[in-house]
């Protein structure tokens, strides 16, 4: 298997195939939007919601870059999980967001070369930036099922 296959074996474990832990596409989907902005009584942690547009403000920014254009990053992390709507269509449409740049993004790679994969996209060569947003689903992915195990919205089985 090369650096390529391996990336895209890791994005497919880590966005839609249940593997060793569940994937982002299964944590977000059939959400209520009750659900998705959810938060325990007097905690300070993010909603799924929040968290939902963490991630995707981060896939968009690799998106970016796999397409050879500037990617702007925010100031501040925080401002990274804010999101607009309050309606049940306004969380369908991020999750369909999400599943359409995870998408692209897979199909980006498919497109890359092992040179590809060292060029410098900022700090980190290429690889090293695709594999960051690999990890960061699967962080995030284990909060949102906490969130939902919280509301008593995840499968027992």
């Amino acid at each position: 298997m090369n650096v390529i296959d391996l990336l895209l074996y890791e994005i497919e474990h880590t966005y839609n195939k249940d593997d060793w832990y569940s994937p982002v596409e299964l944590v977000i989907n059939d959400l209520t939007v009750q659900q998705a902005v959810w938060k325990p009584e007097n905690k300070t942690i993010n909603s799924i919601w929040e968290i939902t547009a963490h991630l995707l403000f981060y896939k968009e920014r690799l998106l970016l870059r796999l397409r050879g254009k500037t990617a702007v990053y925010a100031s501040n992390n925080q401002d990274t999980f804010a999101y607009e709507g309050d309606s049940q269509e306004d969380w369908d449409a991020i999750v369909k967001r999400m599943h359409r740049v995870n998408g692209e993004i897979y199909g980006q790679i498919q497109k890359l070369s092992a040179i590809d994969l060292g060029n410098d996209t900022s700090k980190l060569p290429l690889c090293k930036h695709i594999n960051g947003v690999i990890r960061h689903d699967a962080h995030h992915a284990g909060q949102i099922i906490v969130m939902r195990k919280l509301q008593d919205a995840w499968p027992v089985d």
